[in-house]
């Protein structure tokens, strides 16, 4: 909460410094077109001046600096700047205005105070409001600017510490690979030894799978075609504890051609992952509908499943998939991909367009 006030209070203090320090080291009076230091009318002008600075270079740097620069970012941003300008002159303006009246100074065009005609020696600041708050609304690009590098760099440590932490975590968890392939051929063996067909498919979906994931998956990018396949593998290896005669109603669907497309790995099966968890039962009741459509520049991904309300995951791994997929996106993808969730009481439903 207190970091929260950081930021304006440390543009106060420094708009204070720009704004005061003028008039208190001044050594003769010190005029702002009407406006004095000699009554107090300067000082209840800049205090406002100083106040409208600090909310134009905090809006200005958190909403005027685009995640990417378009066309179309380009004229919203120029509009937002014009009507920010605009509005912070107008409401500069006004206060002018009240001031003057409040301190009994001239209004009207070409009057000039009694006190400005009876000091002979003074300094006058000439920066108009509307030059003024350019100058303040630039400043406050370049800041946006810098802070937005400095939360970029920020980001990227945290995603890499995050990664090690992953990595660590799958290193100490990690059997030799290849310990696990020959206990697979062994078993594939066994099986077919006893004409059990079903077990021997059921090895070879599993040795891919488990190949995938080990070794195809290592970069940063997999061909879409063997994302689907492991997609394809796991459904049919999650169908096997469910009678033949009875399983529940699973379909994956691709429309376009996914040969050219290239995506990062394993980012797709979590949302199956979840789909299985909470959309069928241990009685094999329940539905699943996937569908992944591709365009040349464009991947849409939506996963609907059925709901049942008094089944929950393990606290221990609760959210856990969703959560690291939502993290590897916005590193992977960051400002190209939306991901859209939709529950209710008995569906659950996702949508994911990705910029390829």
């Amino acid at each position: 909460m207190l970091r929260k006030w950081i930021e304006p209070v440390l543009l106060i203090l420094l708009f204070g410094v720009v704004y005061f320090s003028p008039i208190q080291s001044a050594t003769r009076p010190v005029f702002y077109g009407e406006f004095n230091n000699l009554d107090g009318s300067l000082y209840a002008v800049r205090i406002f001046d100083m106040l409208i600075s600090v909310v134009l270079v905090m809006v200005v740097a958190r909403t005027l600096i685009p995640k990417r620069l378009d066309t179309k970012n380009l004229l919203q941003v120029t509009g937002l700047f014009v009507g920010l300008l605009l509005l912070s002159s107008g409401l500069e303006w006004t206060w002018d205005q009240l001031s003057l009246r409040a301190f009994n100074l001239p209004t009207a065009p070409g009057e000039v105070s009694d006190k400005m005609l009876l000091t002979t020696r003074k300094e006058i600041m000439n920066l108009t409001i509307f030059s003024g708050n350019i100058l303040v609304m630039v400043a406050g690009i370049f800041y946006g600017l810098m802070r937005e590098r400095n939360q970029q760099m920020r980001r990227q440590e945290l995603l890499e510490l995050e990664n090690l932490a992953a990595e660590v975590k799958y290193l100490r968890s990690q059997i030799n690979p290849h310990f696990l392939f020959n206990t697979l051929n062994n078993i594939y063996a066994i099986t077919q030894r006893h004409d059990d067909q079903e077990g021997s498919d059921a090895l070879l979906r599993l040795s891919g799978l488990m190949r995938y994931m080990l070794y195809d998956s290592e970069g940063n990018l997999t061909g879409l075609p063997k994302e689907i396949d492991h997609l394809q593998n796991y459904m049919d290896l999650m169908l096997l504890k469910y009678s033949k005669d009875d399983l529940p109603e699973v379909e994956l669907v691709v429309k376009g051609s996914p040969d050219a497309i290239q995506v990062a790995p394993l980012i797709l099966l979590p949302f199956v992952e979840n789909a299985f968890k909470h959309g069928i039962d241990n009685q094999g009741k329940g539905w699943i509908h996937i569908l992944l459509n591709i365009s040349l520049n464009n991947l849409s991904f939506s996963v609907e499943n059925s709901r049942f309300l008094g089944r929950h995951a393990s606290s221990d791994h609760k959210g856990i998939g969703l959560e690291n997929v939502k993290r590897r996106l916005e590193h992977h993808y960051a400002e190209r991909h939306k991901l859209i969730i939709n529950e209710s009481e008995d569906e659950y439903i996702i949508n994911l367009e990705i910029q390829l």
